[in-house]
């Protein structure tokens, strides 16, 4: 995100060093004769300079430190921090094992035992060797015991876990975020899944590494890849070739696959590797070292729709009717009628723009009308969320009584029935909000339950039909704020805020790969509208229609309520 100012969540705040651009790789260990220099003096730079190696006659407690901090010295595969280890465990100590990001400087105190000491850490997330970063709980501690032993008179680390310790500064000076590349089931969108992985010359075989092993758990069901299960890579490296990364995979891929999937292999490397990167400019499949022959003009042009932008227009209530919102003007729902009698609120729209549904005033109808003129009541039940639809034109709300429960309707049939999407992990939380994401294969979700509010990114598990029948376990996301409602602005950023029409609200946008950005704050905010990117923010205040320009807050219409973009 390339707004200003920028809060990194990690632990409320990482440097902004995570801002950084610029991912360059520079492959070492590919096919001789083959692999470019991909790297910059910049890029390296970002590194930083190598950490001290351990002083002569240092004390047990003295070298642990020293280990400690030299895991900020990725270089020359943590040459620096091996140097404080016995050889034999320097041998076979993997640094990218775990990470854990640290709130502040750990503590290594003596035990009890002759040339055994203890790390004490205050842990706000890890990172395991998939690159997937989790958030630790709320003031979690972790301790850490380190035994020693003499080699050559110096003491030296001789059992340690795999990993390396960094505080927050240092985590994103040194780590960045990449978005790998699935798709829907429908193979329409691609989906990203965001994982964290050192910047440097193996940033590129991580990626590829990870892509074949499949989604992080909140997406497994919910996401496919055109990889065959099992899927590994044939060389120990992605060498990169005049701009090409060149992924060598093993024959069962080309004995199992037709031409179709192979290009959905493609475009699925390519959406994980190309301008993410930016010494890659292409990709190329190869097995057995033999470029496979793919059309890589047919495969772009079957490729996966990435950033699924919405219409300009709104759905908005005026005078309790159905409208078209753009601009500072509105005009009626051609074939839509009058729905004055319902006293709408919170309407949503589909993304053709055909089809429009809300709640009753009491939030105890969810009601839709078609510009065929269909209508119907879908749904009866209590405390309802602001309905969502999802781009396959399913409808979606939740019982915001507390019961946690999840239900979707087919958009086109509003009297077909109405299905209840199990979701375990939610019942008896209270929703206060699902947005569905706009490759279909995500729900946005608040809950508030004794004043805590909570923010999650779940996966949409369906039947072979496009049926939904499951909410994954959930990916939370961190906030500063207590909120209570959520749209998506993007396919890895949402804006959140506590609405209230009391107190001031400051709303912030959230991005998966851990950026934070508090928008300027207003008096009072009901309503909340994401179209595409963060210019594109609406908020209700009274009967006033605010709108973000740049950093503040202008009020573009008077009496236009409860907008919302398509979905």
């Amino acid at each position: 995100m390339s707004t200003t100012p920028i809060r990194v969540v990690l632990a409320l705040a990482i440097a902004a060093a995570l801002a950084l651009t610029g991912c360059s790789s520079i492959p070492t260990n590919g096919p001789v004769g083959l692999s470019e220099d991909s790297g910059n003096a910049s890029q390296q730079n970002q590194q930083g300079p190598a950490p001290a190696g351990p002083q002569d006659n240092g004390s047990p407690q003295a070298i642990v430190q020293g280990f400690v901090r030299a895991g900020v010295g990725s270089q020359d595969e943590y040459a620096v921090a091996r140097s404080f280890l016995t050889p034999g465990l320097s041998s076979t100590w993997k640094p990218d094992q775990r990470t854990l990001v640290l709130s502040s400087t750990p503590r290594v105190v003596a035990t009890p035992a002759a040339g055994t000491v203890r790390i004490v850490m205050a842990v706000t997330a890890t990172v395991d060797d998939q690159g997937i970063y989790r958030n630790a709980a709320d003031g979690a501690t972790e301790s850490l015991d380190v035994t020693l032993q003499k080699v050559d008179g110096q003491w030296r680390i001789n059992k340690i876990p795999d990993g390396i310790m960094l505080q927050v500064r240092d985590f994103g000076l040194l780590f960045d975020s990449y978005s790998l590349a699935f798709y829907d089931p429908t193979y329409t969108y691609a989906v990203p899944d965001v994982r964290w992985f050192v910047r440097g010359p193996r940033v590129t075989t991580s990626l590829v590494r990870v892509l074949l092993n499949g989604p992080a758990d909140y997406l497994k069901g919910a996401v496919v890849s055109a990889f065959p299960e099992g899927t590994t890579l044939n060389t120990p490296s992605v060498p990169i070739v005049s701009g090409a990364a060149e992924v060598d995979l093993p024959q069962q891929v080309l004995d199992s696959s037709d031409q179709k999937q192979r290009e959905r292999m493609l475009n699925q490397l390519s959406g994980t590797l190309v301008g993410v990167l930016d010494s890659i400019s292409s990709v190329r499949l190869l097995i057995n070292q033999r470029p496979l022959d793919i059309d890589a003009g047919e495969a772009a042009r079957s490729a996966p729709v990435k950033e699924k932008q919405v219409p300009a227009s709104q759905v908005a209530v005026v005078r309790n009717e159905l409208v078209l919102y753009q601009g500072g003007g509105y005009r009626p729902i051609d074939g839509v009628g009058s729905v004055a009698s319902d006293k709408p609120i919170d309407p949503a729209m589909s993304y053709d723009q055909r089809r429009f549904a809300y709640l009753s005033s009491d939030r105890r109808r969810l009601i839709s009308r078609s510009t065929d003129g269909t209508r119907g009541t879908v749904f009866t039940g209590s405390a309802l969320t602001r309905p969502s639809f999802d781009p396959f034109d399913w409808l979606w709300t939740a019982d915001g009584s507390g019961a946690g429960l999840v239900y979707t309707a087919q958009a086109a049939r509003p009297g077909g029935g109405v299905n209840e999407v199990s979701a375990p992990w939610l019942r008896g939380r209270t929703i206060t909000s699902l947005r569905l994401s706009r490759d279909g294969a995500r729900a946005l979700i608040v809950t508030v339950d004794d004043g805590k509010s909570s923010i999650w990114i779940s996966g949409v598990r369906r039947a072979a039909d496009g049926t939904p029948r499951e909410l994954t376990s959930a990916l939370p996301i961190r906030s500063a704020h207590t909120v209570n409602t959520g749209v998506w602005i993007g396919d890895t950023e949402i804006v959140v805020m506590g609405a209230s029409d009391k107190a001031s609200v400051t709303p912030e946008v959230l991005s998966l790969d851990g950026q934070a950005q508090e928008l300027a704050p207003v008096r009072g905010a009901t309503s909340l509208a994401g179209g595409n990117g963060t210019q594109e923010i609406y908020l209700q205040f009274g009967q006033e229609l605010l709108v973000r320009v740049d950093t503040s807050w202008s009020n573009q219409a008077t009496g236009v309520l409860d907008t919302a973009f398509a979905g």
